[in-house]
């Protein structure tokens, strides 16, 4: 028996039952020993695209710096055809996954939400979602440049985040890097 006769409040097995599963799976009644260690396969599944989730979680609030090298958190393997219906016809090489921090962009984007970014779009053609480099501050809002070279800068969650950012860029490009374009977002609602 696989507990002790007699042994109050514990169920029972038949010897019949562990030779069964002895057989099925050799060794499960062994103890572990030595690390264990997940595979990681060099190459995603067929239908599947291997995408980067890296370190960097810019702020959908004030900003944050980025002070720490970035650093590959984990490979997600994602359907490939979702990544070209929802985040588009991008050479999916140039998507890295990112987790947004903050409540500035919600509901749109919320806390903890993965997003999608194009890291090779480094430059605002078109309002939208970015990641910018503002002065050294990691942020992630939506984004457009006026006909007057003016950046503007904002936020959807306009009850906590009602002010919008404006900055010349005949002055102060310098200080502004787009660091991608946000393509998608996934996320998790509670039930």
């Amino acid at each position: 028996m696989l507990y002790p006769e007699g042994k109050a409040g514990q169920k029972r097995i038949g010897e019949d039952n562990v030779e069964r599963l002895n057989a099925a799976f050799p060794g499960w009644l062994e103890p572990e020993t030595g690390e264990l260690t997940a595979a990681v396969s060099s190459a995603p599944p067929p239908g599947y695209v291997r995408l980067e989730h890296l370190s960097p979680t810019p702020s959908m609030g004030r900003g944050r710096e980025l002070d720490a090298p970035i650093q590959l958190v984990q490979h997600l393997d994602v359907l490939e055809q979702w990544v070209r219906e929802k985040v588009g016809s991008v050479n999916p090489s140039r998507i890295k996954v990112l987790t947004g921090s903050g409540n500035s962009m919600s509901p749109t984007i919320n806390d903890g939400d993965l997003v999608f970014v194009d890291v090779e779009c480094r430059s605002i053609e078109a309002a939208g979602i970015y990641v910018l480099d503002v002065a050294g501050r990691l942020i992630l809002k939506k984004a457009m440049i006026l006909s007057s070279g003016t950046l503007i800068i904002r936020s959807d969650n306009i009850d906590e985040y009602p002010d919008e950012e404006r900055y010349d860029l005949r002055h102060i490009a310098e200080a502004i890097t787009v660091c991608g374009k946000v393509m998608a977002w996934w996320s998790l609602r509670k039930g």
